[in-house]
């Protein structure tokens, strides 16, 4: 069954209301006037995602409809029971929806392309985990604002460090008698299609905090650094040509937009962030440079030079400032070579920031 709610982007266990806010603002991203310009494809793609959006809405605004779709839903979730169980045993326990997803975050991409052949969850099955504690809050637990958002950030955290340790385990020679061969252990490399699935989990993930504290800036900092990853994975990807990544690209080329809605909101509620303003420019920069839609780089353009004026010396507004630069028509790629190039002449750079620096100077100085 196709799943109206993540369609939508809500919650099964979403309001009226929620559902109602969250149909309306999809509708007005995928409007035909935000990609007048745009090619045939993407418009095409848009309309049938504003059809689909349309459906779903149908289905889950009417109450009677979404009730028989969430028994349909709910039996289609439901494990078989075993063939070897007696008629009168107690059936098993319904599952709850929430623990059909992996809450566990990704390990964050600082709002970088990462270089080909990355592997973001070495450390992470694409299984859902059946585990995964109850998260319902009663009335006596009344949990502080910047309680969720700490949790995911100390879970990345966590799971970073927790890769590190076991891909450093694994790769390992281990240990054999003398004059016999080592042997090494390399773990398998996911699929495009499984490491999407953890990229979109984290996307879930990060709209729910956002649900639960819509004031805190650091949750839509968060989503939009979980939407921006999920894109720019798949943008790092089209240099190996397969058309099934093509066309993966096209579909998830809005996502740019949503990025820059989360940041925008993450700026409202934190103004004069420097480094939220960039990241800003470069999602506008990268839907306008993919899309062929010069306005929107143009105004990621505007974006990055504020940011410039602002904080000169950051290197990640430099990096976003450069992209942008080479979005532009005419590209000005002789100012991006310049902005990269002072970014690796910064003392003190995250070693991450001044590697993508490298990547782009490579990649547009021949």
């Amino acid at each position: 069954m196709t799943d109206y709610y993540e369609l939508l982007q809500v919650h099964p266990k979403a309001d009226a209301e929620a559902i109602r806010a969250a149909y309306e603002r999809l509708r007005e991203r995928y409007a035909p006037e935000r990609l007048e310009g745009a090619a045939d494809e993407l418009v095409e793609l848009a309309r049938r995602r504003r059809d689909e959006i349309e459906h779903a809405y149908s289905i889950l605004s009417d109450p009677q409809r979404r009730a028989e779709y969430d028994r349909q839903l709910h039996e289609t979730l439901r494990p078989a029971p075993p063939a070897t169980r007696a008629k009168a045993a107690v059936p098993p326990p319904p599952i709850d929806d929430d623990e059909l997803i992996d809450f566990r975050p990704l390990p964050p991409a600082r709002r970088q392309e990462r270089p080909p052949g990355f592997n973001p969850q070495p450390y992470l099955s694409s299984q859902p985990r059946r585990d995964a504690p109850r998260r319902g809050r009663t009335a006596t637990q009344a949990q502080p604002v910047w309680l969720m958002p700490s949790l995911i950030v100390a879970a990345a955290t966590f799971s970073i460090v927790l890769g590190t340790l076991i891909s450093t385990m694994v790769v390992a020679p281990v240990a054999t008698a003398p004059n016999t061969p080592t042997a090494t252990i390399v773990p398998p490399t996911p699929t495009l299609r499984e490491v999407l699935t953890q990229f979109d989990g984290q996307v879930i993930a990060a709209q729910q905090v956002v649900a639960q504290v819509p004031d805190n800036p650091n949750a839509w900092i968060n989503l939009g650094n979980a939407l921006f990853d999920s894109v720019v994975y798949v943008r790092e990807q089209l240099a190996t040509g397969d058309a099934e990544t093509q066309r993966i690209y096209q579909e998830r080329l809005p996502r740019w937009l949503e990025a820059v809605d989360a940041y925008r909101k993450a700026l409202e509620l934190q103004p004069g962030n420097d480094v939220v303003r960039a990241d800003i420019a470069a999602s506008l920069c990268y839907y306008g440079l993919d899309t062929g839609n010069p306005d929107r780089a143009q105004e990621g353009l505007a974006e990055a030079e504020q940011a410039l004026r602002a904080a000169p010396q950051d290197a990640r507004v430099l990096l976003s400032h450069g992209i942008c630069l080479i979005a532009v028509d005419p590209p000005q790629t002789e100012r991006a070579l310049q902005q990269w190039r002072l970014v690796l002449s910064i003392p003190g750079v995250n070693p991450g920031l001044q590697l993508q620096a490298q990547i782009l100077i490579n990649e547009h100085s021949q």
